[in-house]
């Protein structure tokens, strides 16, 4: 399951793109994936039709209801595992997931099970920051990319 993140709170500013466009973008980038790898995908808008403050462990309590008896696996980057005892009730969510942190090149160990993988090194800051400089990343999938060109996202027209 792939859910974008509705009002992240502890974001200091709000993001640029609503919580529908993220939702669409997850999508898009499935489009790029192999038909194998889309069957194994869904993505969800369990927080991006949620208003407010959109918090992992009621994410977490939401699929329980509808998946009671099985096991989940929180998949972080390590930007967002940095900032994990910040959360809402991380020791609840801790207890409701293994968290499993895909280890960004060069960053500093998680208290988590870490997995390094031979992918790209994918930052939406510098996603950001290649807009506004007005350069085309490198990274995006091209069906996320001719998104955010059509709809003017991150400055990218």
């Amino acid at each position: 399951m792939l859910i974008p993140t509705g009002d992240p709170y502890l974001r200091p500013t709000n993001p640029i793109a609503t919580p529908g466009e993220r939702l669409e973008m997850c999508s898009k980038a499935l489009e790029d994936l192999s038909d194998e790898l889309q069957e194994k995908v869904v993505v969800l808008d369990i927080e991006t039709s949620r208003k407010g403050a959109t918090y992992t462990f009621d994410t977490l309590q939401s699929l329980r209801a509808f998946f009671p008896k099985d096991d989940f696996t929180l998949i972080l980057g390590s930007d967002a595992a940095s900032t994990f005892n910040k959360w809402k009730r991380s020791d609840d969510v801790k207890k409701q997931a293994e968290i499993l942190v895909i280890k960004r090149p060069g960053a500093a160990p998680s208290e988590f099970k870490e997995l390094e993988i031979t992918a790209l090194d994918i930052s939406a800051t510098k996603i950001r920051e290649d807009f506004a400089n007005g350069k085309t990343p490198e990274t995006i999938s091209p069906s996320v990319l001719k998104y955010i060109k059509d709809r003017g996202l991150y400055g990218s027209r």
